[in-house]
C-alpha cells in the first residue's frame, strides 16, 4: 500500500512517499557464478545441441513443421542463435507459392513473415471470412486457429480493418474457451490475452514459455535443453552487470542525497534488459542503465520536490551544461546535476577512442528538450492549468522521454551507427513518437487518479475530460483506443523501415512493449514491490533446473 503524498506549503515542496528500494545491495552481497566459467562448462554441450538445431532446419521439408520450428525457437528465446536459418528459411517460405485453406498456419506465416518486415498482405486472410468480412463461425471452436489469428491480429497495419475484428473475435472466443482447454494451452492463451505475443518483452516471455512447453505432450527435449541453458548462461551474465551498475550506483551516492526520489535501480537495468538481452550488448546494456537512471531522478526533482524557481534555474543550467552552473543550485540539485555531467563525460570518455564520443552529445541535446518540458509540465501544475489534449501531448510525449532513450540505447552499441541516424531520432520520426504515446497514455491510464492526489500535472485522461466533457470512464477507453491505434503505426513504420538495420529497430520497438508489462493495470516501475519484484526474480535470480 503506497503511503500518502504529502505537501508542505512553507516551502512549496512535495513527498510522492515513495517506497524505498526493493533490492539494495543484494548483488554486491549474493553468490553470483561467474558467466565466463559458467559459459565454459556448457559449452561442448551447447553446441552439440546447436548443430543438432541447425539440422532440423535442413531435414525439415515440410512448411508447417519449418514454422513451428521458428515459432519455438524464438518463443523460448533462443532465435539469436539461429537467425542465419530463420532467415533463410522464411525467404523460402515467402518465396513459395502457398495456398492453404488451414487458418491456423495462414496466420502463422503472416505472423513470422511480417514480425520479419515481409511485405505479406492481410488479403490472405479473405478465404476465411463470411458475406459480412467477419470470421466463418466454422473456426469459432478451433483454439489453436484462434490464437494463430490473434497473434497475427496484432500486427495489423492502420488500414486493416478486418484484422481488428478478427483480434475481437478471437479473443472473445478464447476467453470463453479457456475452462475447457489443455492446462498448458490454457496458460499460453491467458499469456497472450494479457500481452500479445508481438507486444511482449522477451526475458519475460521466454521465461514463461520455458516453463509451459515443457508440459507440452510433444515438446522437442534438444530445443529445450539447449533453451534452459541459453537462459542460465545469459541470467549470470544479466547478474554479473548488475553487480557492476549497483556498485556505480552505490558509489554515486545519489539515491541518499536525494531521498524523495525513485530508487529503481535494478528496475532500471531490468528496464534495459527488455530491449537488448544478448551478450554483445553488455557495455550498452550499462550506459543505458546509467542514463534511464539518471532521467529518472531527474523527473522526480520536476515532478515531486522542487519548487518552481529552482526548477527554472536548473533548466537554465541543464541547457548550458556547464558544470559551473552548479553553484548557482540549491545543495540537492547540485547533487544531481553534478552527477548527470559526470555519468556523461564518463561514456564520453569511454567512446572516444573508437570515434563515437559525438553520441553523447545527441544524448544532451535530447535531455535538454526534456527538461525544458518538465519545466513546463511544472507550470502548468503549479497553477492547475489543464491543457487541450494536442497542447498537453505536445509537451508530454517529449517529457514520455523515448527518443531520448533511444538515442541512449544507440549509445554504447559497438555497431556502426552514422551520425543521420541520430539526426533522425532528433527529428522525433513516427515509430518514436508512437513509442512515446504508448508509453504516456498507458502511464496516464494507470497513475491519474493517485498523482491528482498531490499537486501533479493534468493527465491525458483529465485533458479528455475537460476538453470533451466526458466521464472519466469514457476518457480512459479512448486513451487506450489511441495507444492501440499507436501499436498499429509502430506496426506500419516497422514493416516500411527496411532501410533501419534490425539492431536499430528493435530497441524502439522493445521500449514499446515494456510499457505493455510495466503499466499493465498499475504502475509497476513506481510500485515495484511485488509484480515487478516477482518478475526481475524470475528472470534474474532464479536459475532453470536442468536435467542430469
Amino acid at each position: 500500500m503506497e503511503a500518502p503524498s504529502s505537501y508542505d506549503s512553507q516551502s512549496g515542496r512535495q513527498s510522492a512517499a515513495y517506497h524505498q528500494t526493493v533490492w539494495g545491495d543484494h548483488f554486491l552481497s549474493c553468490k553470483i557464478i561467474p558467466y565466463a566459467e559458467l559459459q565454459a562448462s556448457l559449452k561442448p554441450r551447447m553446441d552439440e545441441l546447436k548443430l543438432e538445431i541447425i539440422h532440423m532446419f535442413s531435414s525439415t521439408k515440410d512448411s508447417v513443421q519449418t514454422m513451428e520450428l521458428i515459432d519455438t525457437i524464438q518463443r523460448l528465446g533462443v532465435g539469436y542463435h539461429f537467425e542465419t536459418e530463420i532467415n533463410e528459411a522464411l525467404c523460402l517460405l515467402f518465396k513459395t507459392t502457398y495456398d492453404d485453406n488451414d487458418l491456423y498456419t495462414v496466420a502463422l506465416r503472416f505472423r513470422l513473415l511480417r514480425q520479419q518486415r515481409y511485405n505479406i498482405l492481410a488479403d490472405v486472410f479473405n478465404k476465411f471470412l463470411d458475406e459480412k468480412g467477419d470470421i466463418k463461425d466454422c473456426f469459432s471452436s478451433d483454439a489453436k486457429a484462434l490464437l494463430s489469428l490473434y497473434e497475427a491480429g496484432n500486427l495489423a497495419l492502420p488500414t486493416e480493418e478486418m484484422l481488428d475484428k478478427a483480434v475481437n473475435f478471437s479473443k472473445s472466443r478464447l476467453m470463453s474457451m479457456k475452462s475447457e482447454l489443455e492446462p498448458h494451452f490454457a496458460l499460453i492463451v491467458s499469456s497472450s490475452i494479457d500481452i500479445p505475443l508481438f507486444k511482449r518483452t522477451d526475458r519475460i516471455k521466454t521465461r514463461s514459455y520455458l516453463s509451459i512447453y515443457e508440459q507440452v505432450s510433444d515438446f522437442n527435449q534438444v530445443l529445450l535443453e539447449f533453451a534452459k541453458m541459453d537462459f542460465n548462461c545469459l541470467q549470470a551474465l544479466h547478474q554479473e552487470e548488475a553487480r557492476k551498475i549497483t556498485l556505480w550506483w552505490k558509489n554515486l551516492g545519489l539515491a541518499e542525497r536525494l531521498p524523495f526520489a525513485r530508487d529503481r535501480l535494478v528496475e532500471c537495468y531490468f528496464w534495459v534488459l527488455s530491449v537488448y538481452f544478448e551478450p554483445r550488448y553488455s557495455r550498452a546494456r550499462l550506459m543505458m542503465t546509467k542514463c534511464i537512471t539518471q532521467m529518472s531522478f531527474l523527473d522526480d526533482v520536476y515532478d515531486v520536490y522542487g519548487t518552481l524557481e529552482e526548477l527554472e534555474i536548473l533548466t537554465h543550467a541543464i541547457q548550458g551544461w556547464d558544470i559551473e552552473s552548479a553553484s548557482k543550485l540549491p545543495e540537492y540539485m547540485q547533487h544531481s546535476f553534478l552527477s548527470l555531467i559526470n555519468t556523461f563525460e564518463g561514456m564520453e570518455t569511454e567512446l572516444a577512442p573508437e570515434h563515437n564520443s559525438f553520441r553523447i552529445q545527441y544524448l544532451k541535446n535530447e535531455l535538454q528538450k526534456i527538461a525544458r518540458a518538465y519545466l513546463q509540465e511544472a507550470k502548468w501544475a503549479k497553477t492547475s492549468y489543464v491543457p487541450k489534449l494536442e497542447e498537453h501531448l505536445e509537451i508530454s510525449l517529449i517529457t514520455a522521454g523515448y527518443a531520448f532513450l533511444t538515442c541512449a540505447s544507440y549509445v554504447g552499441m559497438e555497431e556502426v551507427i552514422p551520425k543521420d541516424v541520430f539526426d533522425w531520432v532528433m527529428s522525433f520520426p513516427e515509430i518514436i513518437k508512437a513509442s512515446c504515446i504508448i508509453g504516456r497514455l498507458m502511464n496516464d491510464i494507470v497513475s491519474y487518479k493517485l498523482e491528482q492526489e498531490r499537486n501533479h500535472v493534468a493527465s491525458a485522461v483529465q485533458c479528455i475530460v475537460m476538453e470533451q466533457e466526458c466521464s472519466e470512464e469514457e476518457a480512459c477507453k479512448k486513451v487506450l483506443e489511441m495507444s492501440n491505434n499507436a501499436w498499429k503505426v509502430i506496426n506500419k513504420e516497422f514493416a516500411m523501415s527496411a532501410n533501419l538495420p534490425f539492431y536499430l529497430v528493435w530497441p524502439i520497438i522493445n521500449l514499446a512493449r515494456f510499457n505493455e508489462f510495466i503499466y499493465n493495470g498499475a504502475d509497476l516501475y513506481t510500485h515495484a514491490e511485488q509484480i515487478m519484484k516477482d518478475n526481475i526474480n524470475d528472470v534474474l535470480i532464479k536459475p532453470i533446473q536442468l536435467r542430469d
